[in-house]
């Protein structure tokens, strides 16, 4: 495993060709399927009829930011081998397309329900409303390095790939003259990707998957988590791990699974209108 990054201060994705091991076939049969194509619901790369994509992520929370995490969901027990997680962003004296951060998700694979969750050591400390969070059993479940070091920044828009084949670094400058397009691309494949964007940050999103800003002032509008479901990405809260389900995610469907989209759908309704979820669930919905 390798960890790189560094902390700053306290939404449709295109998708392109299949590279990682965990992408592996089965694309022709989902774009037959009418499922390939870009989207905030249908981005990634198929891995066996299920899309490998990023699907929930923490980066702010009140407090000392002890719990940030991202999820990726796909096929069951998928090898990431030749994957990484990588954030682009701002450097010392660059405004955007610098590197901040990339993660070797190499040794890793996803877990018996198709999910893994990448968190901090410090993960699972903090409790509001009596609850800390857990990472769903059947999830694999990974703690990357020690102490705070994801280091996901939260005073800037912030870009996350999902990516195979990296031979980039830390501190490289992707976009050279600023313009909001990466000149230099080193990797092989963008398997997914969403930019968080803050109120009034000027750095550039390079993911067509956006979510926010929002209107919360405790942030400077930056979305403090981030949730998808088949309709797309939604911003968490701040001071709540109320819609935080870490290794539960709203896989949607291969054709001929026994969840639907329509139940994927209607999770997202319910958990939009604060209806409980019960823990009996499809791959297609998640808690609320």
């Amino acid at each position: 495993m390798t960890v790189n990054g560094r902390r700053g201060a306290g939404a449709h994705v295109g998708a392109g060709a299949i590279a990682c091991s965990a992408c592996a076939a089965m694309a022709a049969g989902a774009a037959s399927a009418g499922l390939t194509g870009a989207g905030g619901g249908f981005g990634g790369a198929f891995t066996g009829g299920v899309p490998l994509r990023l699907t929930e992520i923490r980066v702010d929370q009140q407090g000392t930011d002890s719990d940030e995490y991202f999820e990726i969901s796909g096929t069951p027990g998928a090898s990431l081998a030749g994957c990484w997680f990588v954030a682009i962003g701002d450097g010392a004296s660059d405004p955007s397309g610098v590197v901040e951060m990339a993660i070797n998700l190499g040794t890793w694979a996803l877990g018996a329900n198709g999910c893994l969750v990448a968190h901090e050591a410090s993960f699972g400390t903090v409790a509001f409303d009596g609850r800390t969070l857990q990472v769903h059993p059947d999830a694999a479940n990974v703690t990357v390095g020690t102490g705070d070091s994801l280091n996901f920044e939260n005073s800037d828009s912030i870009t996350y790939l999902l990516v195979s084949g990296f031979a980039g670094t830390v501190g490289a400058d992707l976009d050279t003259d600023n313009d909001g397009v990466l000149d230099l691309t080193p990797w092989t494949t963008v398997i997914d990707s969403v930019a968080f964007v803050r109120a009034g940050s000027k750095e550039p999103a390079y993911s067509e998957a956006r979510l926010g800003p929002v209107d919360l002032t405790a942030t400077g509008g930056m979305p403090p988590h981030g949730w998808r479901d088949a309709k797309g990405w939604h911003a968490g809260g701040y001071a709540s791990w109320n819609e935080d389900t870490p290794g539960t995610s709203s896989v949607v469907p291969a054709p001929g699974a026994a969840a639907t989209l329509l139940a994927a759908l209607a999770v997202g309704k319910a958990r939009r209108r604060g209806e409980p979820f019960r823990r009996a669930r499809t791959r297609g919905g998640r808690r609320a």
